[in-house]
């Protein structure tokens, strides 16, 4: 305990104190702090693999240079229990107790008792850590900083005051701890940093240089906001809780309790922090109850420590499910991936490199990319749980398809074999769920997206895969623009990329991307960090004759012209939401005079006229997104539906056990065609999904375009059937028709995979939401052209006898996986010119024979 009393009495002061002299046992501390910190700095930079072997060092170093600093001020007789806390030896103090919280949250990487913090609390430690030392030349600078510091040391007081009561649990068995050099004591460097603050606001109030009011406003201040949030925390929780519970009101509602309160809820980050409460930030519910660090090891999720939804956690906790809050997560924010289901954790693995192999096609706008990915697995040596799985979930371009998947088994390339979804489904389950052993498969998702799982990750070696996508190039602004997959998965900041691509066939004028240099063959070969978003465009030319043959069909591309249909529109019905522009609803507030307007709001259609607009469509466009209830549409011949988006909305596969689900697929399995307008700027996963599966006719443009369409009264169809299929993003048609026996092969075997693939997913169509949808019919087509699919599945055993054991065989005659050696690819332009030479020297042989036999022909 401090005695007050003993710290009335300081030791004699010189007079001449009031000037700043050096002070060599002060700056040593500085240097000591500035040095601990600038290493604690540079390792929060490090990878997970680094921390792991270095955390327990680092911390000896960092524990050391307080305790060096400790015997300085033992030496000099300026530490002490009492000693420590006198006027002319509280800034020592303040030092040391400052190094002392930078070894404990060097300590927090080997046990959590902190938690990783967010960020604004991490500024919030520095600037208070900051201030208590400036208060060494608190009589030195002018009023003003004197003011703005006591402001923010009532702040700090507040923080030091949190961080003790949080670790409370933690002092009984620290105390234990202090026989280990001390170091038990770290657990209350936070109570001692608020005596310390104490001390410092007694000593300087005694100069009466500014008003202790300061001190109140910051604390204050604090409080005040950590209120506003406890408030709106608990309106927004009680708003979701209104909502689900309100659910049962209306019978009719189609759509689960989670869906609405989606659409609802407000999305920012108080909501994100209710919707993670228990999944990502700690919370008491995680403390009370037992002595959570010691529980506690680094194979286990740490959690972050935001001490704003600690404290609301305390008021209110939300009442929605976790299932539902972890569905609203998936559906409307960029964490579906980390929802993904897993059979083992992943949180110890990254991307430790990658290599991109880019062919592009330019006079076909056609591009083929593999992708090698290196997964190293960091954990700390001997921890269980060092066995891990990864999981990579890739967002593809549009109208993209995977083609080929490789494991590296043994240090040997193993190719996948194309197979079922369910079959692939129960291989990887059973091998990696009950045999731990080597598998990877590559699963079809919506929203344009595939994932791929890779099992077993050690810490011992690296693990490679590779992935083959087959992707047609859109044409914007007189430029085909060819861009790559993204993906979400094992971290990849520090990754290095190496990326090489090459033009098959003559092309354009080129954009080539900085840091790229081309090679003898042609190639443009670079290495960077690596970058999500590179791409690469070229001016646009028209598409050349080109064909390949396969099993008897011949497939080849061509530019799509439009067909439209006559449209006598009697019903438009506008399906708005917070991604319409005010100009767009505008846009259709004059179609009212015209036709019948509806928008469906409160689980009905309303019919929009003057006196209603403005009220309904406002509170439309608050809400976050739309699922448009088509099966409610019943002339479909005379109706049109508007619609927008954006891609963070739910899936199909979402609410596939819904009503709702079930009314839209018994309608659009009776061939009942809506006419659906997305105007330009977005398009939801929803609406994106039923295109694909070809449940309606589409088309897209602006306002302008709408109102085009809507004068002409014409609407474009999709001129599709068994051998003709539209690649809408890219603006071209795949065709169909009986291989010739004359014909030669100028176009890779990408266009018969992506043939199949949108055949595929024509038939899929709307029977997607009935689990009977896979037959051997479309697993035999996906097979042949070795596409995933909704129905099929790339998977890499580690034997034959776990593909034969799971009845996983090749189909004959099938593609194979793509590779960028395939048959029938267009000759490059030095390909070009041997072709032409050797065709020279046939025909000056043919020529030559020709006139031998002339001049040696018998004279009559």
């Amino acid at each position: 305990m401090v005695n007050l009393d003993e710290l009335k009495k300081p030791a004699p002061v010189s007079e001449t104190r009031d000037t700043i002299k050096p002070d060599h046992i002060l700056s040593t501390g500085y240097f000591l702090l500035g040095a601990s910190t600038l290493l604690y700095a540079i390792t929060m930079l490090k990878d997970a693999d680094f921390l792991n072997d270095a955390g327990f060092p680092l911390f000896v170093v960092h524990y050391g240079m307080a305790i060096v600093y400790v015997i300085l001020l033992l030496s000099n007789r300026f530490y002490g229990v009492v000693k420590s806390w006198r006027q002319e030896n509280i800034h020592y103090t303040v030092v040391l107790l400052n190094l002392f919280l930078v070894s404990a949250y060097a300590l927090n990487r080997l046990v959590p008792v902190f938690e990783d913090s967010v960020l604004w609390l991490c500024v919030y430690l520095v600037v208070s850590s900051l201030v208590a030392i400036s208060f060494r030349y608190y009589a030195h600078l002018p009023r003003i900083v004197n003011k703005i510091q006591y402001f923010l040391l009532g702040a700090a007081l507040v923080l030091y005051a949190y961080l003790a009561l949080y670790i409370g649990l933690v002092y009984f068995p620290a105390t234990f701890g202090i026989l280990v050099l001390g170091v038990g004591l770290l657990a209350f460097v936070p109570i001692f940093l608020l005596i310390s603050l104490v001390i410092l606001i007694r000593y300087t109030k005694k100069t009466n240089r500014v008003s202790s009011n300061w001190i109140v406003a910051g604390s204050a201040g604090m409080v005040t906001f950590a209120l506003l949030f406890i408030i709106e925390w608990d309106a927004r929780v009680r708003t979701i809780d209104r909502l689900a519970n309100q659910s049962v009101i209306y019978a009719d509602t189609e759509l689960p309790v989670w869906v609405k309160v989606s659409q609802s809820i407000k999305l920012d980050w108080v909501s994100d922090r209710i919707l993670k409460s228990d999944f990502i930030y700690t919370t008491p519910d995680d403390r009370v109850g037992e002595f959570n660090f010691l529980s506690r090891s680094n194979w286990q999720d740490v959690r972050t420590h935001d001490p704003l939804v600690y404290l609301a956690m305390f008021w209110r906790k939300p009442s929605l499910s976790h299932e539902d809050r972890e569905k609203i997560l998936r559906g409307i924010t960029d964490n579906r991936h980390r929802t993904q289901e897993r059979l083992w954790r992943g949180d110890n693995l990254k991307t430790s490199y990658i290599v991109t192999d880019i062919d592009i096609y330019p006079q076909l706008r056609l591009a083929y990319t593999e992708q090698y990915m290196n997964i190293r697995n960091s954990i700390q040596p001997g921890w269980w749980g060092s066995t891990q799985e990864a999981i990579y979930t890739f967002q593809l371009p549009e109208g993209s398809v995977v083609t080929s998947l490789s494991l590296w088994v043994n240090g040997k390339e193993e190719k996948a074999v194309l197979t079922s979804r369910q079959k692939a489904t129960e291989a990887y389950t059973t091998i990696v769920g009950k045999e731990a052993r080597d598998p990877s498969v590559v699963h079809w998702q919506e929203g344009n997206t595939v994932t791929v799982r890779v099992f077993p990750c050690t810490r011992e070696e690296e693990r490679k895969f590779k992935i083959g996508i087959t992707s047609p190039l859109p044409e914007e602004d007189g430029r085909i623009v060819y861009r790559q997959a993204t993906f979400r998965g094992p971290n990849a900041h520090d990754a290095n990329e190496t990326c090489r691509f090459r033009f098959i066939g003559n092309h354009g004028e080129v954009t080539i991307p900085h840091g790229f240099e081309e090679n003898e063959k042609g190639e443009y070969i670079a290495e960077y960090s690596y970058d999500p978003d590179f791409s690469v465009s070229w001016k646009a030319s028209p598409i050349e004759e080109n064909q390949y043959t396969f099993n008897g069909s011949t497939y080849s591309l061509r530019p799509y012209t439009p067909v439209s249909k006559p449209l006598h529109l009697s019903y438009l019905f506008l399906d708005i939401n917070n991604t319409w522009e005010a100009a767009e609803v505008d846009a259709a507030y004059a179609v009212l005079t015209k036709c019948n307007v509806y928008a469906f709001f409160d689980n009905e259609f309303i019919r929009l006229h003057e006196d209603n607009w403005y009220e309904v469509t406002s509170k439309l466009r608050g809400r976050n997104f739309s699922l448009f209830p088509f099966h409610h549409v019943k002339d479909t011949e005379h109706s049109l539906v508007v619609t927008k988006g954006k891609p963070l909305t739910p899936y199909l596969t979402d609410i596939k056990e819904s009503t709702f689900a079930e009314s839209v697929s018994r309608y659009f399995a009776a061939n009942k065609k809506v006419n659906v307008f997305n105007l330009a700027g977005g398009t939801s996963t929803y609406i994106r999904s039923l295109r694909e599966l070809r449940a309606f006719n589409f088309a897209t443009g602006d306002v302008d375009a709408l109102a085009d369409l809507l004068e002409h009264n014409q609407f474009p169809i999709p001129a599709e059937d068994e051998n003709h299929i539209i690649l809408h993003d890219a603006g071209m048609v795949l065709e169909r028709t009986p291989a010739s026996a004359d014909g030669t092969d100028t176009a890779p075997d990408h266009l018969a995979r992506l043939f199949a693939y949108n055949n595929i997913m024509r038939q899929v169509g709307t029977h997607f939401f009935r689990d009977d949808f896979i037959n051997e019919t479309l697993v035999n087509e996906a097979a042949l052209a070795y596409v995933v699919s909704p129905v099929s599945s790339l998977i890499v055993l580690e034997t034959q006898k776990d593909y034969d054991r799971f009845g996983i065989k090749d189909i004959a005659n099938s593609l194979g996986n793509a590779t960028h050696n395939e048959s029938g690819a267009v000759p490059e332009p030095h390909e070009w010119a041997l072709i032409a030479v050797f065709l020279c020297f046939v025909l000056f042989n043919v020529m030559r024979r020709y006139r031998l036999k002339d001049v040696t022909a018998p004279r009559v």
